[in-house]
């Protein structure tokens, strides 16, 4: 009874170590997880800051390009080196009788032109 008492002290005794050893190799994994966490949470936010700062430049850039949306250079205006002649004349609009040149309004010439066609369309149906 004494050998078997022996062999299972020996036992209990293997369990402990490889416990032990399981329980070191899992505190390991754990702390390996942590750092990889840590490194992961770093470039997510790294490449937030980037993502923001790039939305940043391209909001910017629109708000630019829809400031600049309907504001036309006068013809008088030079533009690199080149001079408009005094002599160009702009397009007549309907309701002014001298022209100006200036600013142009897409709103206002995409209005001239449904009048336009208006007056075409009448036009033609009033001749058949």
């Amino acid at each position: 009874m004494s050998k078997m008492m022996n062999l299972v002290e020996d036992m209990r005794a293997r369990l402990d170590a490889i416990a032990d050893t399981e329980q070191a190799l899992v505190r390991a994994l754990g702390e390996a997880l942590n750092r990889v966490d840590h490194k992961l949470l770093h470039d997510v936010r790294s490449i937030t800051t980037e993502h923001e700062t790039r939305r940043g430049a391209i909001l910017l850039e629109l708000q630019g390009l829809a400031s600049r949306i309907g504001a036309f250079p006068s013809a008088r205006e030079s533009r690199a080196g080149i001079e408009y002649e005094a002599t160009a004349r702009p397009i007549a609009n309907a309701n002014d009788p001298e022209p100006a040149f200036g600013r142009g309004d897409w709103r206002e010439a995409a209005n001239n032109i449904q009048q336009e066609l208006d007056i075409f369309v009448r036009g033609r149906a009033s001749s058949h």
